[in-house]
């Protein structure tokens, strides 16, 4: 009898441990703040890269170079883009060196980089507005962090 009711208790907790990982996965719309896309400055307005290409987002500094002062920095954005779309950047980053990608969110252009070399590793970085102020280059990154999760999750729920 105590062996059968351990065996209960066992195949619950498993299905109660399935039960919420399933749930887990599941995305929520209405954490889908932002949906970045990646444009062709000057180019036809059709994105080369869309929300769900991006599977990850990480923020740092770098040397600004519109000022002498060393201890200036300005914010970039480095976005991890998943396999199929990392062959698409480093085709059109070979295709269109000496051209700028824009990084647009909700219509407005949020960041550039401008392609000087094949970029063959897919992460892209994105420089961001020099008056952007560290507080809402943070709370940006959030935004977008939280979004790409709720996406990749939408993405997987959409596949099946």
């Amino acid at each position: 009898m105590k062996i059968l009711k351990f065996l209960l208790r066992l195949t619950f907790l498993v299905f109660l441990i399935t039960l919420l990982s399933c749930r887990s996965q599941r995305f929520d719309p209405s954490k889908i703040t932002m949906r970045p896309r990646v444009f062709i400055e000057n180019a036809a307005p059709v994105p080369i890269i869309d929300e769900y290409d991006f599977i990850g987002v990480q923020i740092g500094t770098i040397d600004n170079i519109f000022t002498e002062d060393t201890g200036d920095r300005t914010y970039a954005l480095w976005f991890t883009l998943d396999r199929r779309s990392a062959i698409t950047l480093q085709k059109e980053s070979i295709r269109r060196r000496g051209q700028a990608l824009q990084l647009i969110i909700a219509g407005q252009v949020v960041g550039f980089h401008v392609l000087q070399q094949a970029i063959t590793n897919g992460v892209i970085p994105f420089v961001l507005s020099n008056n952007l102020t560290e507080e809402n280059a943070m709370m940006l990154y959030q935004e977008l962090t939280q979004s790409i999760t709720h996406l990749q999750a939408e993405l997987n729920d959409k596949k099946g």
